[in-house]
């Protein structure tokens, strides 16, 4: 009998530190691949981009004060991919959930936006993602703290 480690997941978070190198600096698209590599987005040596692309469409409208719709950011992404090689809404949708799963994006009458913290005055995406990234840490050590004294307790 096996058992159901998946299931008991409730959400994982991939964090790298990498070198931030002044080549990868001199791009958007360097800077984007950057974030989700480090953030555990994607692995590396990852060479599908549909990923980037909603992320950098996700960023650009951020930074523009925008919450943008999926037909809105489906015409972004489309934009930033090669001609003749539009994206594929299911494969966008299955991408945005996921963003949603890991707390990284809220979606609100329709339209995207990235998660902010609880009680924020301002929209700094930096301290958003260290929010999500920190809880998510902090509950695991909490029950890895309550697992280990009960394992202690066994020896």
């Amino acid at each position: 009998m096996s058992l159901p480690e998946a299931s008991l997941i409730r959400q994982e978070h991939i964090v790298r530190d990498m070198q931030l190198l002044s080549e990868v600096k001199l791009t958007r698209r360097g800077l984007v691949r950057y974030l989700a590599l480090s953030l555990g987005l994607i692995s590396p040596n990852e060479s599908r981009t549909l990923i980037l692309d909603i992320l950098e469409a996700l960023f650009g409208a951020h930074f523009s004060g925008e919450e943008i719709d999926v037909n809105q950011l489906m015409e972004k992404i489309n934009s930033l991919r090669p001609a003749g090689q539009p994206a594929q809404i299911k494969a966008v949708r299955y991408h945005l959930h996921q963003l949603k799963e890991k707390g990284l994006l809220e979606r609100k009458a329709g339209r995207y936006r990235f998660s902010l913290p609880p009680m924020a005055e301002k929209t700094d995406l930096g301290e958003a993602l260290e929010y999500v990234y920190l809880t998510n840490a902090k509950n695991a050590l909490e029950k890895t703290k309550k697992a280990l004294q009960t394992l202690e307790h066994m020896y």
